[in-house]
């Protein structure tokens, strides 16, 4: 696992997402090296702003959704549309129900996740997700998702492999190992590979710099997003 896990990390430098993680190194290394991030690595993350988080988490797989939904309609064939499709069907069926049984591990009933308010933080980003979709292509809108689904899958595969990460009773192991597990990996390499067969078809190179400015302008809500997380409190 830790020669994958390396060489899978390795990868994140290639191509378009490579490139739009370079041009924002200082933003990326924020986003994936958050103070958030590096306390629940050691175990030390208050429980309540891990609570928080989830709750946020919550609402924001609900807004994903709709980006994905939203990505159905901005297809231009029938293998865009069942790419996104899947997702879709993915996260409403599968992973919103497995986030609302984590929750209530954690002592945050349905009810709690209901009533909350969404964060401005939360709504910032997944507005802007949304308006670039709209406003732009399938693209545009996949550049604005991918700080997540990359950022995400870097983040659990490096606490996974690093040797500051502490495993004995840590109550967010399970978490990182989520985020570092095999079916995420499937779903990060998939992820990167349509989105490179998008850049290919949507002439992403003569449009980079308004790429550039849609994914660093998501990273840094997605950083914002740890810190709503992290400094709320219930």
């Amino acid at each position: 696992m830790f020669n994958e896990a390396k060489d899978i990390l390795s990868s994140l430098s290639e191509g378009l997402i490579g490139r739009l993680r370079r041009d924002c190194a200082s933003e990326w290394k924020n986003f994936t090296q958050h103070r958030f991030i590096k306390e629940l690595a050691q175990g030390i993350l208050p429980k309540e702003n891990f609570k928080n988080f989830l709750i946020q988490d919550y609402f924001y797989l609900i807004e994903y959704a709709r980006a994905e939904a939203l990505a159905i309609y901005k297809s231009g064939n029938l293998t865009d549309m069942h790419y996104s499709i899947a997702l879709l069907e993915g996260l409403l069926n599968v992973e919103l129900p497995l986030h609302e049984s984590y929750c209530q591990e954690w002592g945050i009933s349905i009810k709690d996740l209901q009533s909350a308010p969404k964060s401005l933080e939360l709504i910032a980003y997944s507005q802007f997700i949304l308006g670039k979709g709209m406003q732009g292509d399938l693209l545009d809108l996949m550049v604005t998702m991918a700080p997540c689904l990359v950022g995400y899958g870097e983040i659990g595969l490096s606490l996974l492999i690093s040797s500051e990460t502490n495993w004995e009773n840590n109550p967010y192991a399970p978490w990182i190992k989520l985020y570092g597990s095999q079916e995420y990996i499937q779903i990060l390499k998939d992820g990167i590979g349509y989105l490179e067969d998008l850049a290919k078809r949507y002439g992403d190179e003569a449009r980079y710099p308004q790429l550039q400015t849609e994914f660093q302008t998501a990273v840094k809500l997605e950083t914002l997003f740890w810190d709503a997380g992290g400094n709320l409190v219930i």
